[in-house]
Order: structure tokens, then C-alpha cells, then sequence
């Protein structure tokens, strides 16, 4: 009778994230909207944090905001719920961020 013994790997098939991007983990930035790594092509830094494109969201309506958004008290608000919160008394600070490409324009104003 002949008997059959295991064959263990000595390296394991399935590579890490780190091992396959080639950057340790703790250099892939991770998402303000749902804590994920980001590996997606194209990365959105709004108010010093970075987003996953689908993330980036109005605060009070949830309207995904991918072509321009505003920023009040740490939140980042679609114009239309920006400007009903400022009409309602708000103070603070606007700022308008523009993504063009890879480049973030950004203006900001105090009242």
C-alpha cells in the first residue's frame, strides 16, 4: 500500500495588495466617504481628505458631487444646499473646488 504525503507551497499563490501595487499598505490613500483603500485610476482630495469618486457626496442630499462642490464647517455640500444654508444665516467660509483632470482648483471667501 502506498501512502501519499502533502505537498505544502512554500510561497502562497495569492499575492497581497501591497506585494502586487509594489507600495506598502499604509502609503495607499484611503477613502473620507467609506474607509476603503483607493485603487481606482482617478483619486478626488477635497478638504485635505482624498474620496473615491462615487463617495464625494452632498451632506445634507446625497447627490454625488463630481464636477464641483462646496465646503462649509468640514462638510461638502452640492450649490443648491450650499446656498440655502447660507441664505438661511449661515456664516463661515465658501469655498469652491474645481476638479479639472488631475489638477483641484480651489477659491475660497470669508463672511
Amino acid at each position: 500500500m502506498m501512502q501519499s504525503a502533502a505537498v505544502l507551497p512554500t510561497e502562497s499563490p495569492v499575492k497581497s495588495l501591497p506585494e502586487i501595487l509594489g507600495v506598502p499598505l499604509q502609503q495607499i490613500p484611503q477613502c473620507a466617504g467609506c474607509s476603503q483603500h483607493i485603487l481606482d485610476k482617478f483619486i478626488l482630495k477635497v478638504l485635505d481628505r482624498h474620496w473615491h469618486s462615487k463617495c464625494l457626496k452632498c451632506a445634507d442630499c446625497q447627490t454625488p458631487l463630481a464636477d464641483k462642490c462646496f465646503s462649509r464647517a468640514g462638510s461638502v455640500y452640492c450649490k443648491e444646499d450650499f446656498f440655502k444654508s447660507v441664505s438661511m444665516g449661515a456664516t463661515g467660509t465658501f469655498k469652491l473646488q474645481k476638479h479639472v483632470g488631475d489638477v483641484s482648483l480651489e477659491l475660497t471667501s470669508h463672511w
